[in-house]
């Protein structure tokens, strides 16, 4: 296993079958004590039908596609500290959620790059998701698998709050509520992968968030003064510190 597996950024693979599947997702972190263990979460969502499937089978399926996507395991860092926040500020689960989606399934980052060009208040079709994994990869799936991943994109980026309720056939750009919560840890998750300063205002993760310099700023000082993490901001120069995040023997990884 290579450090970016270990730290919980590696996995992808998984939305050309279903969506980002937050409402299960939600639902089975409603019911879980914080800092559950796989075995934990998997007993809740096979015994305990937490994830409301009606049959055994779907349950399966439903749970090892949560696990794929999510990681499900809090020896994974971006996996444990997301469901500590969560526990910590629900209302900040759908931000975060798609923060770790993102951080694990390189095609619906890919993703984002197109849906964020897409100004706030402008109409997005399912036909235009189709049309952008057609442009992704060209070839690679039959017609009606270009359907389908495009439906699972166009209901993963709804759930994530990128867009509103169906306006007849398309739905509209919408900006999500970002918390000083989300912020710390879209933060962490770009630290991980090597980032420091102001260059993680502009990291792969926290640029998902659609925030001004100023607004950022503004809320990883406030995240700072909740005690999150350790903030210092001041003539140009941005030190976040986020080592009482890892455990002992966990490594960030370091920038090519």
């Amino acid at each position: 296993m290579d450090q970016k597996t270990r730290l919980g950024l590696a996995e992808g693979g998984v939305l050309s079958s279903r969506s980002v599947m937050l409402p299960e997702l939600a639902a089975l972190l409603a019911v879980a004590p914080p800092a559950a263990d796989t075995a934990t979460l998997q007993r809740l969502a096979m015994e305990e039908d937490a994830l409301h499937k009606p049959s055994a089978a779907n349950r399966v399926k439903t749970f090892a596609f949560l696990r794929r996507l999510y990681g499900l395991s809090v020896q994974l860092p971006a996996y444990r500290e997301f469901t500590r926040l969560c526990h910590l500020s629900p209302a900040d689960t759908q931000v975060l959620a798609g923060t770790l989606a993102f951080a694990r399934e390189p095609v619906l980052r890919a993703c984002c790059d197109m849906v964020l060009a897409v100004p706030m208040g402008n109409p997005l079709r399912r036909e235009d998701f189709e049309a952008w994994v057609r442009e992704h990869a060209p070839g690679r799936y039959s017609q009606a698998m270009y359907v389908s991943f495009s439906h699972n994109l166009y209901a993963s980026f709804f759930q994530l709050g990128f867009l509103s309720e169906a306006a007849g056939k398309a739905r509209i750009r919408t900006r999500r509520d970002v918390r000083p919560v989300s912020v710390a840890y879209a933060a962490f998750l770009d630290w991980l992968t090597g980032l420091n300063g102001l260059s993680l205002l502009s990291g792969a993760l926290s640029r998902t968030l659609e925030l001004s310099k100023d607004e950022h700023l503004s809320l990883l000082s406030a995240a700072g003064q909740q005690g999150l993490m350790r903030v210092a901001h001041a003539g140009g120069v941005l030190q976040l510190d986020f080592s009482a995040w890892l455990q002992p023997g966990e490594i960030r990884l370091t920038v090519q």
